[in-house]
């Protein structure tokens, strides 16, 4: 009864904003919000009116575009299902509230069911990494909803390997099944199952040096004795992962992947930035961006914004500080559980890699050496990545204690649980997306003639504020209102927005005089022909080039 009170806070913390307006707001803004619906779309698409799967209906004629963007694979499963009964903006925001779900049940079943923790520790680790403060402010990526997919993932490879040490057939199953949903999740959110496979080299290291299982000798041991499950893994996540770098091999070669930016490498400050409108730790960050703002600190070491955008990703102060504790606590501690050693060296390498000091970073090494490390643009969102695997670490460190302190001095543990919890509270709203306003303006869009083969607009809506700055309206309104509509009518659009876009794609600014220019020299370039153009501020919105 108290993990499903505890759980109902949990969502309703977490979804206030879409509740106090009777499910008007949305996670998200004009812009990427659009776009993962698009994407969602997509796949209700493909199920149900069997569109090609790799291909959605925007950047017309090219082929396996799904590669430009994550593939939201299983969010489009859970959206669909919502669709058969809500419109796409409830059921937007309820496949957000299927992933917390699924995530805050997890996590319940990995620390009490598999760990064998006590209930207390359960519940309070199911909720902090439920509510988490950088999870919260960041929630408008809908890709981080996925992280509810790790304690599953964990899960299934304990029971693997547990079952595979007492020789029992069930260690095939878990092993396939940790395969199989790493396959689905990479065509799903690319960041964080990348993530995950990096944690998991990261700790694979640090157990064989630890271990002292470096040598050959060890090595071909432990091949022997878990080649079943080992084999199994490789081979279902082979066959899982095929559709993945199907869709996204391509584009890599076509692109190059990312370049590196140290500007989204993690800076000290980042490590607990939460947000000026953190209830507990705001003022701190506020003042802090004040010094970096006024002062003449060196160059490369403060180049992003203290209290803003893809920063906030850090720690509340206490957390942060527990956390250090307890990775301390258990690398230094001889006579615990040498697992425990490992775990914490891998939180603690694998997190350093991502720091920057002053204009250098080690990221730099794993951008350029690592394979799909090239596919990460902000590599400061590990830091959300770490949300559990740090919980997990604090809770092997000081669950006793705490559960000691609980028993004889029960104020103290609460005032300690009770700081925890509200130091993750955010004033924050990433729902800036409404439900109402979205519905009023694409149902004023009369569809296409019957004639076009294929669209482009240049205006969706006959009045609108502008998308941010001057570039940013000229980038994304028009073009995430195409991707949008093609879904809902099923006629491709040559316009789209996404993380790469195809080599010759030139359709911004589409007030500029030569914008029309641009459009019909690209469909002379790639033999188009019945194309049909878009503008809701003329008398005749459509007509055909």
């Amino acid at each position: 009864m108290l993990s499903l009170i505890a759980c109902i806070a949990s969502m309703s913390i977490v979804f206030r904003d879409a509740i106090v307006s009777g499910f008007d707001l949305g996670f998200g803004d004009r812009a990427d919000g659009l776009i993962e619906i698009s994407l969602l779309e997509h796949w209700r698409s493909v199920f149900t009116r069997a569109e090609v799967w790799n291909q959605p209906l925007y950047f017309h004629p090219y082929t396996g575009t799904l590669g430009y963007n994550d593939g939201y694979l299983l969010s489009g499963l859970i959206y669909s299902a919502w669709r058969l009964a809500f419109d796409p903006f409830v059921a937007d925001t309820l496949t957000a509230f299927t992933y917390k779900s699924i995530g805050y049940a997890a996590t319940l079943w990995l620390v009490r069911g598999i760990l064998r923790w006590n209930w207390g520790a359960a519940i309070l680790i199911a909720s902090l990494a439920t509510i988490s403060n950088n999870m919260f402010v960041q929630s408008g990526h809908a890709q981080i909803q996925t992280l509810a997919l790790l304690p599953l993932v964990a899960s299934f490879a304990i029971l693997a390997v547990r079952a595979e040490s007492d020789r029992r057939r069930g260690a095939l199953l878990w092993a396939a099944s940790a395969a199989a949903l790493m396959g689905a999740w990479l065509l799903t959110a690319f960041y964080f199952a990348w993530f995950a496979i990096y944690f998991v080299v990261v700790l694979a290291g640090c157990w064989l040096g630890v271990a002292g299982l470096w040598h050959p000798a060890a090595l071909r041991e432990l091949a022997e004795t878990h080649w079943r499950s080992s084999t199994v893994f490789a081979g279902v996540f082979a066959i899982a992962a095929i559709p993945f770098l199907r869709v996204y091999l391509p584009k890599v070669r076509e692109t190059g992947g990312h370049d590196f930016i140290l500007l989204y490498t993690v800076q000290p400050i980042d490590l607990f930035n939460v947000g000026e409108r953190n209830l507990l730790w705001g003022w701190l960050i506020r003042g802090l961006d004040r010094v970096v703002q006024t002062q003449a600190l060196p160059d490369g070491w403060f180049d992003g914004l203290a209290a803003g955008g893809e920063h906030i990703t850090g720690f509340p102060l206490l957390t942060f500080a527990l956390l250090c504790a307890a990775g301390w606590r258990v690398i230094h501690r001889r006579d615990g559980p040498r697992f425990a050693r490992i775990f914490a060296l891998a939180i603690a390498i694998g997190w350093a890699l991502t720091l920057r000091f002053g204009p250098v970073s080690p990221w730099a090494l794993v951008h350029d050496l690592v394979p799909g490390a090239r596919g990460l643009r902000v590599v400061l969102r590990y830091q959300l990545f770490l949300v559990l695997p740090a919980l997990l670490l604090m809770g092997i460190a000081f669950r006793d204690d705490l559960t000691r302190l609980w028993r004889r001095r029960p104020w103290i543990a609460g005032v300690i649980v009770a700081l925890l919890v509200v130091e993750q509270l955010n004033a924050a709203q990433p729902t800036q997306l409404s439900r109402a306003a979205q519905l009023t303006a694409f149902a004023a869009v009369p569809p296409p003639p019957k004639d076009c083969a294929s669209f482009y607009v240049v205006a969706a809506r006959r009045g609108e504020l502008h998308y941010g700055d001057a570039l940013h309206s000229g980038l994304y309104p028009h073009n995430v209102d195409a991707m949008l509509l093609a879904e809902q009518w099923g006629v491709p659009t040559i316009n789209g927005f996404s993380t790469f876009n195809p080599p010759d794609w030139n359709f911004a600014m589409p007030d500029a005089l030569n914008y029309d220019a641009r459009v019909i020299a690209y469909a002379q370039q790639h033999g188009l022909q019945h194309m049909c153009r878009l503008d809701m501020r003329d008398p005749v919105p459509w007509r055909q080039l």
